[in-house]
């Protein structure tokens, strides 16, 4: 019976570790094809972008056109609300701040748009400010001593002055060439807040040692601007920004909203100056197109120009577009500059989104919040 018993064991032990064999290959076929799985579905989801990366620059009638489409839209939209407000924009709650559906535009199936218009004359005009309102910008929100404000005030009007006429506290081009790389002072407006670097004090107040805006110099580009030039839109100013204004003027910016009939101002306080306005000035249009996980943007910022002629004022029936067969004209110089388009656009991007938005002061709690509901 033991010989028996022997024998069954010795004949068991390989058969035991013959399964164990089969048991681990197994799973190590398993595991390949989990792993040629997983590295198949990957490939499939990295062609399946590429193809649709593809068929955004090869199809341009398909995602191009209809971003641009929505930029008309966008800004057919804010002229009909300006006409039937007498040709002024106040703020988005007039019905400008959302074309889409003020238009009615039905989106292709498949694809996310959005469109936003964002006001950007609530930021103070950096280039045309007076001198004494930077400089209380640069003490108030920005916190620079008396001192260092005026340097930094007079390096900008030196800057950007005509002139080689240098100030008490300011420099012009003999001391910029001696810099390494030497070079001129541009004695032209600001083109960029970025070109702050290449002024004196101001490159090391508001950039790191790489010359890497920092951290003040962000919250210098949420309260100015080089591109608008005009008076600041209080509607859109933010709390900061209102402030100083207030400090200017001597109106009271915590009671600003307060009483309205409807949530902006049509009229700026009684002692507002010129650098005080209710009007948009200069608004940024952004257009994004997402098919699948493939975007497109287009950012586009415009001026409304709403106190000329309107386009289509040309009563000449061989005017662009009017012509009797289908053949698309672009018509003649003159007969381009007769349509009066309704804006100036001064810039317009692709793929970009412009610069940081700014909040609304009177969104925030120093105004009419808790008002805002019932209008």
């Amino acid at each position: 019976m033991t010989e028996l018993n022997t024998g069954l064991t010795a004949n068991t032990a390989p058969r035991k570790h013959h399964q164990r064999q089969r048991g681990s290959v197994l799973v190590a076929v398993l595991a390949v094809i989990l792993v040629i799985t997983f590295m198949v579905t990957r490939f499939m989801e990295e062609a399946v972008n590429d193809l649709e990366y593809r068929a955004m620059f090869n199809e341009p009638t398909d995602v191009r056109t209809f971003a641009y489409g929505m930029l008309e839209v966008a800004l057919a939209t804010i002229q009909e609300v300006a006409l039937i407000d007498d040709g002024k924009l106040y703020a988005g709650e007039q019905g400008w701040n959302d074309p889409i559906t003020y238009a009615g535009i039905a989106v292709p199936n498949g694809w996310d748009v959005s469109v936003t218009i964002h006001d950007e004359s609530g930021k103070l005009p950096i280039n045309t400010m007076p001198e004494a309102l930077l400089n209380k910008l640069l003490e108030e929100p920005l916190d620079f001593d008396f001192g260092t404000a005026r340097e930094l005030s007079s390096m900008l009007a030196d800057w950007i002055d005509e002139d080689d006429s240098q100030r008490l506290n300011g420099a012009e081009s003999e001391d910029y060439l001696r810099e390494d790389p030497g070079y001129r002072a541009a004695n032209a407006p600001l083109q960029s807040l970025e070109e702050l670097r290449l002024l004196k004090v101001w490159q090391d107040e508001f950039f790191d040692q790489a010359g890497n805006p920092n951290e003040r110099f962000a919250q210098l580009a949420s309260l100015v601007s080089v591109m608008h030039t005009g008076a600041v839109n209080l509607n859109a100013a933010p709390e900061e920004v209102l402030e100083v204004l207030a400090l200017q003027d001597g109106w009271q910016d915590d009671s600003l909203f307060d009483g309205l009939d409807q949530p902006y101002l049509k009229s700026p306080p009684d002692r507002a100056t010129a650098s005080s306005g209710v009007e948009v000035g200069l608004l940024r249009v952004t257009v994004s197109l997402k098919r699948g996980n493939v975007p497109f943007t287009i950012s586009a910022l415009v001026e409304p120009k709403f106190s000329e002629t309107s386009a289509g004022s040309s009563t000449n029936s061989s005017a662009a577009g009017s012509a009797s067969d289908a053949a698309p004209k672009t018509g003649t110089i003159e007969e381009q500059d007769a349509l009066n388009y309704p804006f100036t656009i001064l810039q317009l991007s692709e793929y970009t989104l412009g610069g940081a938005e700014t909040s609304s002061a009177r969104y925030s709690a120093v105004d009419i919040d808790e008002e805002s509901d019932s209008f």
